[in-house]
């Protein structure tokens, strides 16, 4: 029987160079414009995908990577910044809960105010009352027990994402002190819906690049973090399969 590869995606090409130049892929193939770039790793096949950025965009990419592929599981890596106070630059967030975090509604403004909609923004929850997507238990009772994840300073945490990159450090407590999101990415929400409909475990890992509140800027080396670490779990993966 033939095994169901593993498909790691990556927004920007900066989040994939270094698994494209540890796994030397033997194709490259574009779906509808979306590239795939068709790996192994000890004669198992793992696909990197390079979604594009924002959450239309990674939905697109999840839907055409599972008709295409039928993938085992989805690594959705790459970098986030920090909501929570405690983060630093380097530390692991995997999403066992996404918040999306661009559907909301605002109120009309009053002539003698500035425009300013966040400061009275009604937050909107997807289908009435929920407000996010889950990462299946099972694939994330196996991580957690993932020798390459003990090494590392990580949290099972809730991740915030929607097509915004939010630096007010304002918003950003509010969105941690009543949402729980501890860090902020851009693609998750599209993940976890499509593959969520489609009946295939995706987890979103990030690495926390930035923490505007505590003053740490963005590292772009964060990058390499996050493909290393999702490139050790998928070997985890295959190692034991392969036993």
């Amino acid at each position: 029987m033939m095994n169901r590869p593993i498909v790691i995606q990556g927004a920007l090409q900066s989040e994939l160079d270094y698994l494209l130049e540890a796994l030397k892929p033997n194709d490259k193939i574009t779906e509808s414009g979306f590239t795939f770039y068709e790996c192994e790793y000890n004669g198992y096949p793992i696909i990197i995908s390079q979604t594009k950025e924002g959450e239309v965009c990674a939905a697109i990419a999840t839907v055409l990577a599972i008709k295409k592929y039928n993938p085992a599981f989805i690594i959705n890596q790459g970098t986030a910044g920090a909501f929570a106070m405690h983060l630093n630059i380097g530390d692991v967030i995997v999403g066992k809960r996404i918040c999306y975090i661009s559907q909301f509604a605002t109120e009309p403004d009053k002539e003698t105010e500035p425009l300013n909609p966040w400061k009275r923004a009604e937050y909107r929850t997807i289908d009435g009352d929920k407000m996010s997507y889950h990462c299946d238990e099972q694939f994330l009772s196996w991580l957690e027990g993932r020798k390459s994840l003990r090494q590392e300073t990580v949290y099972f945490d809730i991740v915030g994402t929607g097509d915004v990159w939010t630096k007010s450090p304002d918003l950003i407590k509010k969105y941690n002190r009543e949402y729980g999101i501890t860090c902020e990415a851009m693609e998750c929400t599209g993940v976890y819906f499509a593959a969520n409909s489609m009946g295939v475990p995706a987890v979103t890992i990030r690495v926390i690049s930035n923490n505007e509140v505590m003053g740490q800027a963005f590292d772009e080396k964060t990058s390499i973090h996050s493909q290393k670490l999702s490139l050790e779990i998928a070997r985890e993966y295959i190692d034991e399969v392969k036993i």
